[in-house]
């Protein structure tokens, strides 16, 4: 009877261990799939595209590597238009969530598409690793959103100082000053942060002055700005409206010092609508190619190489913060052994990257998200030299230095 119950007892173990294997193979996905919400059509698109470049990238990199290790799993991109209208980005986001199966997902790169999913992000509990800047986006209490890149408001402070730096260096005598922005979350966020430091620096904002997203005619705005006097501009603009705005400056004989407020200012469009006529033009930037903290590191480097290599073009400051977004959540389900976007979302609050790792990715080389979700970073100044944007400023970032020969005497 002993040896009965003893032979009975090992069998139910040694199957108690063959199930427990088993489940756990089961349990482990082979693909863990991460969501990529961005406009591929309409007026963002141009911005969704290089997102896009950069997250498919991202998964390439993560699946060369090997996968998420813990899981034995390979990285796949669910792609989902969040198109450039904010209703149907709300839309799309609810599809995304409720017809596939994401631990994360990844958008979008514009603040007044983020905003309106951010109640949906929240309700199904997926986080979502954005490069929009608005201030509000991690200001609102939301659990859910990681804002990897730097806020609009960083981006008026940095504008500011780098022009008092020229303006003090090269003795222009400038203390007029015009802000032109698009209407929209991104565009007064920054505006907004532009004004107050103006002020704060002693330059007289003689015009403060929003237009419409995507306006065919610069001619009504740009005779403003001359009315004004304005010796300074800040525009904040997409690329469309920023060539819009330069190009008929050039025709009107209208020439301050423009001092560009990131997105359109950045972009090979820009390049390729003004040719050499970019050279010279300053903006500030959520990231960029040539920071020092991506050219001190090799692997860094590679990455911004291989981008340029596969999509024929520098890595834009739409494209890091994305690749990087792909690259933390693959990181946050790694660390939390599942594919649950909760236990994803508790890995990726406790996040604390820096040299030698992925954080070197982002300006100072490190990432940390803060409790509101916002990663502590802050912005560059880049200037066009060599039809490239080179980061110029602040000193502990900047790779090349200003070139004032195209500064108007």
């Amino acid at each position: 009877m002993k040896k009965f119950v003893f032979k009975v007892f090992v069998v139910l173990a040694l199957c108690s261990l063959v199930i427990g294997v088993n489940l756990n193979v089961i349990a482990a996905p082979k693909v863990v799939r991460i969501g990529f919400l961005n406009p591929l059509s309409g007026s963002n698109a141009d911005a969704g595209q290089q997102d896009l470049n950069a997250a498919k990238l991202a998964v390439e990199d993560i699946n060369n590597s090997g996968g998420i290790k813990s899981l034995k799993a390979k990285v796949e991109l669910v792609i989902e238009d969040s198109t450039s209208d904010a209703k149907e980005a709300a839309s799309a986001a609810q599809r995304l969530f409720t017809t596939k199966k994401v631990a994360g997902a990844l958008g979008t790169g514009i603040s007044g598409l983020t905003m309106p999913i951010q109640p949906i992000v929240e309700r199904y509990r997926i986080p979502i690793v954005t490069n929009s800047v608005n201030d509000d986006i991690t200001s609102k209490g939301y659990t859910y959103t990681f804002q990897v890149t730097p806020k609009g408001s960083q981006f008026g402070e940095t504008q500011v100082n780098f022009f008092k730096y020229i303006n003090d260096k090269y003795k222009l005598g400038l203390t007029k000053a015009a802000i032109v922005y698009e209407n929209s979350g991104y565009g007064v966020s920054t505006a907004e942060g532009i004004q107050t430091l103006a002020q704060k620096a002693g330059l007289k904002v003689v015009l403060y002055q929003p237009y419409p997203h995507g306006f065919t005619d610069a001619g009504p705005l740009v005779t403003t700005i001359k009315s004004s006097g304005a010796e300074i501009l800040f525009p904040v603009a997409y690329t469309t409206d920023a060539v819009l705005i330069i190009n008929t400056m050039k025709a009107m004989n209208v020439s301050p010092l423009i001092i560009g407020g990131g997105a359109g200012f950045l972009w090979p469009a820009i390049s390729e609508a003004l040719g050499k006529n970019v050279n010279g033009l300053i903006s500030v930037a959520s990231w960029n190619w040539d920071s020092k903290n991506i050219t001190e590191d090799p692997n860094m480097v590679a990455i911004t190489e291989r981008y340029e290599k596969k999509f024929g073009g520098f890595m834009t400051e739409h494209a890091g913060p994305s690749y990087l977004g792909v690259r933390l959540i693959a990181e946050a389900v790694d660390r939390a052994h599942s594919d649950d976007p909760v236990k994803v979302a508790a890995q990726m609050r406790k996040l604390s990257l820096a040299k030698g790792t992925i954080g070197a990715f982002m300006q100072p080389g490190r990432v940390k998200f803060e409790a509101s979700g916002w990663n502590t970073t802050h912005p560059v100044m880049i200037q066009w030299q060599d039809n490239k944007p080179r980061t110029v400023y602040p000193e502990a970032s900047a790779t090349r230095s200003f070139d004032p020969s195209f500064l108007k005497k």
